[in-house]
């Protein structure tokens, strides 16, 4: 019999459990990349970026002797043909946190409970595993703040899992970019004076594209900078990115804890009147035709690459919400599509947040034309993007 392995952001040979745990059987072991509910909505450029880094992955693979099969149905829908066509009687997976991802993993159990296939998953999407945490989901501190104290005052992660055999590298393009930001340019020693820069590729580290897509874990990072610290350099910079790494794993356990709220327009506020549904407006948003010059170069740049700053992404999404008056909900689902770093719980989590539909009931609203003044004072970043041009 056989080992499927299930692939989905867990793209990666060094620190991945799933892939050791699965490995350590020493069984056929096939590997499956199917399709997904997000990436079905996904724009051209985030599809190519997935697609390029699935199948450098594959490469690894295959070099190393092993199957991998690539389909455009979801895995629920696709599970009953494999199991026809290549019988098995383990399923391996990396757990999720997002709701819709989370209805797939219960209707594939459901199918393996059937078939008497025994499944093995694994929680290392996070810097902090779930049953690491100081409290339980349900008494998970509301708001950031609190959550980071109550980590900070009882840290505690998981070593790294070692690159299993037969695999002799785990080099990639998430482990070139730690590489370059910490080690070969140190600009990470000034990563909180330069995060908000907008035209610069090391102002910021530039890493939740391989996060998000898996080539990375958060403990791959998190053991790089400690290295760094100990070996070159620890100051307020380098706590910093520690600090964002936080902040992905609170958007984590928040939409693992709230599940489908976090994409309703209502968000954890069920009372409240939805923005309105403005078609034009929301387009004039999305085409970068607005009165904001500002927010358009920030539309332009994610509609040409895919890329938006942080600093880019609070303003656009501010913008839409408090000055344009449209939910939410529809700025959330069109970066779904543009951002080729997208994450579910983190775009959603996130732009839940600015609507004051989350876990800080304050709009957080920008004023946009200062944010240019200050973040873009002598207009360079317009004028990079001022241009709709394909």
């Amino acid at each position: 019999m056989k080992i499927i392995y299930w692939l989905r952001t867990d793209l990666r040979i060094l620190d991945n459990k799933t892939l050791a745990e699965c490995l350590r059987k020493n069984q056929e072991t096939i590997f499956v990349f199917p399709q997904t509910k997000s990436l079905k909505l996904a724009g051209k450029i985030r599809k190519k970026f997935v697609e390029d880094s699935f199948n450098l992955f594959k490469t690894q693979l295959e070099e190393n002797g092993f199957t991998v099969l690539k389909t455009e149905l979801c895995f629920p829908d696709y599970i009953s043909n494999l199991w026809q066509s290549h019988p098995f009687d383990s399923l391996y997976y990396t757990q999720e946190y997002a709701w819709d991802e989370r209805i797939e993993e219960n209707l594939v159990k459901k199918f393996c409970h059937e078939k008497n296939i025994t499944v093995h998953h694994y929680d290392q999407g996070t810097l902090i595993a779930l049953n690491d945490l100081p409290f339980t989901l349900n008494a998970m501190p509301f708001v950031f703040t609190d959550f980071r104290k109550k980590i900070e005052l009882q840290l505690k992660i998981q070593p790294l899992i070692s690159a299993p055999a037969p695999f002799t590298s785990f080099e990639n393009q998430g482990t070139n970019r730690i590489k370059h930001y910490l080690w070969k340019t140190h600009a990470i020693q000034h990563y909180k004076e330069t995060r908000n820069g907008m035209i610069r590729y090391d102002d910021s580290s530039k890493l939740s594209p391989w996060l998000n897509v898996g080539y990375l874990s958060a403990r791959t990072i998190y053991y790089e900078l400690k290295k760094y610290e100990s070996e070159v350099c620890e100051n307020e910079s380098t706590y910093w990115l520690f600090f964002e790494l936080l902040w992905r794993d609170y958007f984590k356990f928040f939409s693992l804890k709230f599940g489908q709220k976090i994409f309703l327009t209502s968000g954890l506020n069920p009372g409240v009147s939805p923005n309105h549904k403005l078609q034009e407006t929301f387009l004039s948003w999305c085409e970068a035709k607005t009165p904001d010059t500002f927010i358009n170069a920030n539309m332009n740049e994610l509609n040409r690459t895919g890329w938006m700053s942080n600093r880019g992404r609070q303003n656009v999404a501010s913008y839409l919400i408090h000055d344009l008056g449209v939910d939410w909900t529809w700025g959330a689902a069109y970066f779904e599509e543009k951002l080729f770093d997208y994450d579910p719980d983190l775009n959603w989590g996130n732009w839940l947040y600015l609507s004051g539909r989350g876990s800080d009931p304050r709009a957080r609203k920008f004023n946009t034309m200062k944010q240019a003044e200050t973040y873009d004072p002598k207009g360079e970043y317009r004028q990079l993007w001022s241009s709709r041009k394909e």
